[in-house]
């Protein structure tokens, strides 16, 4: 079996859906729990999964995220085995 993961690259929280622009600006309530997509938490995030097994994780595209590219690129620095989806 194969298991892949998801990279937030847009930012991360512990919702299934955001509660809107609001948490991207500040003004909201869960702004305290919205964690921004740096490298250092991408980093993290894909070394965790590449210790737990699995093995590629998703990242996604568009013009709300990070470029993917450029994100796995700086990535693959970090990890050994780990594939990248874009």
């Amino acid at each position: 079996m194969h298991l892949h993961w998801y990279l937030p690259t847009n930012g991360d929280s512990r919702e299934i859906v955001g509660s809107g622009d609001d948490s991207h600006l500040g003004n909201g309530p869960s702004r305290s729990r919205f964690r921004e997509a740096s490298l250092d938490y991408l980093s993290l995030v894909a070394r965790t999964a590449e210790t737990l097994g699995f093995e590629a994780v998703l990242t996604p595209t568009g013009t709300w995220c990070e470029d993917a590219w450029i994100v796995t690129a700086a990535l693959a620095q970090v990890t050994t085995r780990l594939k990248f989806l874009v």
